[in-house]
């Protein structure tokens, strides 16, 4: 049975940018439900808008209008004070390039989030686990400049976990690595996942990537569409 509540919604969500002429409408109409645990991928051509529905639902963007709900909290109507605190606890972020800070070892890139979450505890012990987790315990020490590309992806998987969040936002997390390495780290992700027992949603160009996952959404002409099953 599913839940009365899912963990994100969006309803009748709306984004224009401003133009040099009309303004240029991207998102139109979206509607979404993610339940707690699920896993899904939003597909769909270059420009079409996938990234700025992804920072929608992570709060890093706000709607033209319509409404986006965690957890049954409205999150639109919260400052940026309230906002930044919102995606530190429950919130993690994946991107295509890992961002990882080059001066910091392995270990220090994952704890990053922890800074500022008064509320982590036993930080450097979940960050070794996560290391370990994500295969890279013995290169704890290692800056980014020392790992691979693939590496370096692993440990802002790891990063992105640190404060327990509630949900994962993956903005084409496996766009820079090999196929091989595209399919591991999804892999890895699925297991995290259930693991972790948090929501996944990755935005990606692969087919094959968005096939592993457990539904998939097509975004184009600013409109979300399920597909049926994951064929692809």
């Amino acid at each position: 049975m599913s839940e009365q509540v899912p963990l994100l919604e969006l309803r009748r969500v709306f984004k224009t940018y401003p133009g040099a002429g009309e303004p240029a409408p991207v998102l139109n109409g979206v509607d979404l439900r993610v339940a707690s645990g699920e896993s899904l991928a939003i597909i769909g051509p270059s420009g079409c808008g996938k990234s700025t529905l992804l920072n929608i639902m992570g709060t890093l963007d706000a709607p033209t209008s319509g409404t986006v709900t965690f957890d049954g909290r409205d999150v639109v109507t919260l400052n940026d004070r309230e906002r930044a605190e919102f995606r530190n606890r429950s919130i993690g972020f994946v991107f295509q390039f890992h961002h990882l800070l080059p001066q910091c070892t392995a270990l220090e890139n994952v704890l990053v989030p922890t800074l500022v979450n008064r509320q982590a505890k036993d930080a450097r012990e979940r960050g070794m686990h996560l290391l370990e987790r994500v295969g890279l315990a013995n290169r704890k020490d290692a800056r980014p400049g020392e790992l691979s590309g693939g590496e370096c992806q692993r440990v802002a998987v790891a990063r992105a976990l640190i404060n327990t969040p509630r949900i994962l936002l993956a903005d084409e997390p496996t766009g820079s690595l090999s196929r091989e390495g595209a399919l591991d780290l999804t892999k890895l992700l699925l297991e995290l996942n259930q693991e972790e027992r948090i929501a996944l949603v990755a935005v990606t160009h692969s087919l094959e990537v968005a096939a592993m996952l457990g539904c998939i959404y097509e975004l184009n002409g600013g409109a979300l569409t399920a597909r049926r099953g994951n064929a692809v």
